[in-house]
């Protein structure tokens, strides 16, 4: 058995949830950054995952070699703004506020980011287990076949 498939693989979950996480991240840092009047400000990311395209197979997924590559990763998924109005909050006293005393936050919602973030830590953890499961099941066979010299 080829092993590389499945370290590919891994490693290509791997970078996915680490995009996840670190979107995530830059998200929340950014909530309470106000946007100026002219509406410029953050804009709230999404990591968007790519399915390939129909009547693609496994093996065309993972390029000629057998082994995925980091261009096939970044192929996987896109990070892209997300189009939500702007969360307003009424304080008259903010230098950003408008007319009527409301300031224009990012459409950032913490517990959704947040639970993001754990779930897509979770599933990074998930793709190193499977990765020290193979690598240890390579191992093995490793030793099983030099043993039997």
């Amino acid at each position: 058995m080829d092993y590389r498939q499945s370290f590919g693989i891994s490693a290509v979950g791997m970078s996915f949830e680490r995009a996840r996480v670190d979107v995530a991240a830059m998200n929340l840092a950014n909530a309470n950054t106000v946007r100026e009047a002219d509406g410029t400000g953050y804009q709230p990311l999404r990591v968007i995952a790519r399915s390939a395209a129909p009547g693609s197979n496994f093996s065309d997924m993972i390029g000629e070699t057998g082994l995925f590559t980091i261009g096939n990763a970044g192929r996987s998924f896109s990070i892209e703004g997300v189009d939500k109005p702007a969360r307003m909050v009424h304080e008259p006293g903010h230098p950003y506020a408008d007319a009527k005393g409301f300031v224009a936050y990012p459409a950032v919602d913490s517990a959704t980011e947040m639970v993001t973030m754990m779930s897509a830590m979770r599933a990074y953890e998930a793709n190193v287990a499977a990765m020290n499961t193979a690598r240890n099941l390579a191992l093995k066979a490793l030793e099983i076949g030099g043993g039997a010299n």
